[in-house]
């Protein structure tokens, strides 16, 4: 067996280019035998989590129903982040309320998170999810680190068949000190705004991803040459500051698909991903696009992968597609070669970090 094109130790796994969270793939590209198993299930295994569940793509995920592999712990998206990223934030005004909630999303039903809302004198409002298990002290600090300002109303959210344990956590956790009130909300509302916050390892996770699928692409390269040691020094670098981002990934303004090319075209009734990876005048390239679907204008990214002479200029690219019948039995769609074109079209790029603090 051949080395881990990130460490020393014996290449012994098999990856999924497109992180097995987005759901299994008939005929999917794989890589085999070019990453160690510890490599693969924890150094670089934390970068797809908080891609898939703290980025966009954890509310598309939520959206569209997509569960990843059965054996995993499921982790909802709204009450707390992962791997270092922050949870995903959905904000609406409740008129009936008349402040700021918090909603969630289960397979394409949006209904009010479990929360604790404070709301200020002044009408600011803070937000405070309650996770089954919390315990008064993680509320306590949660609370603390909202920097409230008091005096401020209390009011929690809950179901009716959880009272009878969000009630005694609050008094256990705030005494006497704040009434609560249990609020009763909207049932329909009319828009939200939703909040991702990421870390370094959500651009790592891009640039993996395109990484791997070229290295699938083309078996000349084995992925330990010397023209991939940046990009590989990248992805497994956790101080990374998150402008480095920019070094190797940018945002594509052209389309990847030739049926998007027209201006505002999205497509209809189906759900997809593209990879793919490209050799054009000495660039090593890979190309990611998730959840391209008629209601999101789905980012497409540009990994700058290094540059060599090894083959001459290519193109290759996969559309994984997911069944619009739902999963047929582990598999949630198919992975289907494209055929590729040149083009005389310029694709503009531009940085994905315009500052360190960005949100996606």
């Amino acid at each position: 067996m051949s080395e881990c094109i990130y460490c020393n130790a014996t290449a012994d796994s098999l990856e999924h280019p497109l992180p097995a969270a987005f759901g299994e793939f008939i005929n999917a590209p794989q890589l085999e035998n070019r990453i160690c198993k510890p490599c693969n299930n924890t150094r670089l295994g934390v970068l797809d989590e908080q891609l898939s569940r703290c980025g966009p793509e954890g509310l598309l995920r939520r959206h569209y129903g997509i569960t990843g592999r059965a054996n995993h712990e499921p982790v909802n998206p709204f009450y707390r982040g992962s791997a270092g990223g922050h949870r995903i934030e959905f904000k609406t005004y409740d008129e009936q309320l008349g402040f700021d909630v918090l909603i969630e999303c289960d397979a394409g039903v949006y209904r009010q998170v479990r929360q604790i809302i404070f709301v200020e004198q002044s009408g600011r409002t803070h937000h405070l999810p309650i996770r089954e298990g919390n315990t008064p002290e993680q509320l306590r600090a949660a609370y603390e680190e909202l920097g409230v300002k008091r005096p401020a109303e209390l009011h929690f959210l809950c179901d009716d068949d959880e009272k009878h344990w969000v009630e005694p956590l609050l008094i256990k956790t705030f005494g006497g000190t704040l009434s609560s009130t249990r609020a009763e909300g909207s049932a329909t509302y009319n828009g939200a705004i939703g909040t991702v916050t990421v870390t370094n390892r959500y651009f790592r996770a891009i640039a993996k991803i395109g990484f791997h699928y070229f290295l699938t692409q083309y078996p000349g390269y084995t992925g330990e040459e010397e023209n991939f040691s940046k990009l590989r020094t990248f992805i497994l670098d956790e101080d990374s500051p998150l402008e480095r981002a920019n070094d190797f990934i940018a945002k594509r303004e052209l389309p990847l698909l030739q049926a998007m090319l027209r201006a505002g075209t999205r497509p209809a009734g189906w759900r997809a991903h593209l990879l793919a990876a490209e050799i054009k005048n000495g660039a090593l390239l890979g190309h990611v696009q998730l959840f391209i679907t008629e209601d999101w204008p789905a980012p497409a990214y540009t990994i700058q992968l290094g540059h060599g002479s090894l083959l001459r200029d290519r193109a290759a690219g996969h559309l994984y597609a997911y069944y619009q019948d739902g999963p047929h039995g582990s598999y949630a769609g198919e992975a289907q070669e494209l055929a590729t074109k040149r083009t005389s079209l310029v694709a503009s790029l531009s940085p994905v970090i315009t500052r360190a603090h960005d949100r996606c």
